[in-house]
């Protein structure tokens, strides 16, 4: 009930909020330029890095960088880092344990596109660490990484191969990537992987629904990365692209994706606790003119969210950046934290008022009387609540 509960509250604060997503962008690439893909982290020096494709013509990218260390309010003037001959494009980095930051991204240099990868300290003087060996022949092209850090510094990848869909593989922290070539699904594009902090994989991309230009989205889960559920479809109007996949403050999973309505591409969503019961798509961004290739984070009050907008379609994209607050629903009276009210809140309580203890976190949490203090009171209030059916804790403690 409670998960329900704060489901619907999340769906209210967005549907409320979500005329002020893409209302006042901040233009992190302006310009005549085509800025497509983009990728953005915080990093371990609190500044907001982004990585993002520069392609003239669809042939010809050079990755570029910016940083911002105002949370996104302005951003530095981009700086070229990768500009190989060829296109260099689909891309993602990653902040490894100790600082180092490591790009992967899809390039031809030489020949058919494969995965790259490159290192560096600060994100702008970049050492090429060539094209990765995950097992294909030169001829085969696979491209479009997404990579994650494990908790144990090992590393996880979703990416592409054509012509015979979407897959995954491993690289154990100081060890190579595997060559197993793991098939999550034989049909799919733009395959992104997230891991949720209950240890499951969530693996997201578009699928061919129809003709050869009508996709939707799907997802699958994996606690082990060999074995997939059944692809849950996320959409079904055949004109939906781009789905990136992440965990929300509150633990649930949301999925941003582009979808075709009303003569452009328009920016949803659609969140869930399980991965398999998903709450209606909401949207995002709205323009006349295409909004495409979202990407984001999520920290425990804001998302942080880039997306690629068309000003003149289809050969002058720009980035665009917008973050907002979200809500945090706090359980009255759970003062232990362990998601429900019980006996164990009142001895929890007890022993911090009467024997120095942890106190609850925040502390106003603990108000399960509503008085504006955490005392013995509470206390007494959670057992006559739990043993005799008085009142239960209020639901505005911490307001």
């Amino acid at each position: 009930m409670k998960r329900v509960i704060i489901a619907f509250v999340f769906l209210v604060f967005f549907l409320f909020t979500s005329s002020k997503i893409g209302a006042s962008p901040v233009v992190v690439s302006g310009g005549s330029a085509n800025d497509y893909e983009s990728w953005i982290e915080r990093l371990n020096d609190g500044r907001i890095m982004l990585v993002f494709c520069r392609n003239p013509d669809w042939a010809s990218g050079d990755l570029y960088v910016t940083f911002s260390s105002d949370d996104g309010v302005s951003w530095a003037g981009p700086q070229a880092i990768i500009t190989d001959a060829g296109d260099q494009a689909t891309l993602s980095f990653v902040q490894l344990p100790g600082d180092t930051l490591k790009l992967f991204y899809a390039s031809n240099e030489t020949g058919s596109y494969g995965i790259h990868s490159a290192y560096s300290m600060d994100g702008i003087t970049w050492v090429k660490e060539g094209k990765l060996n995950l097992g294909w022949s030169s001829s085969t092209t696979w491209y479009d990484p997404t990579v994650i850090v494990e908790s144990d510094g090992s590393l996880t990848m979703s990416y592409v191969v054509s012509g015979s869909g979407v897959y995954i593989a491993h690289k154990p922290a100081g060890g190579s990537w595997d060559t197993d070539k793991t098939n999550v699904s034989t049909s799919g594009y733009r395959a992104r992987v997230m891991k949720h902090s209950n240890g499951t994989y969530l693996y997201a991309y578009h699928m061919r629904t129809g003709t050869t230009s009508q996709y939707d989205v799907f997802i699958t889960t994996s606690t082990d990365r060999g074995h997939w559920t059944a692809p849950v479809q996320l959409t079904t109007n055949k004109n939906s692209h781009d789905p990136f996949g992440g965990e929300m403050a509150d633990g649930s999973f949301m999925v941003y994706y582009a979808k075709y309505e009303s003569g452009s591409y328009k920016l949803y969503r659609r969140n869930s606790f399980d991965a398999v019961t998903w709450e209606p798509e909401e949207v995002v961004v709205s323009n006349p003119t295409n909004d495409t290739q979202p990407h984001f984070f999520c920290e425990s009050d804001r998302l942080y969210l880039v997306w690629a907008h068309a000003v003149l379609y289809p050969d002058d994209h720009d980035v665009y950046f917008e973050s907002f607050e979200l809500p945090i629903e706090y359980l009255c009276g759970d003062t232990n934290g362990d998601t429900a009210v019980n006996i164990g809140d009142a001895v929890y309580l007890i022993t911090y008022i009467f024997k120095g203890g942890p106190g609850p976190d925040p502390e106003c949490v603990g108000d399960a009387n509503g008085d504006g203090s955490t005392n013995i009171g509470d206390a007494v209030y959670l057992i006559q609540f739990i043993f005799s059916g008085g009142p239960s804790p209020v639901d505005d403690c911490c307001n």
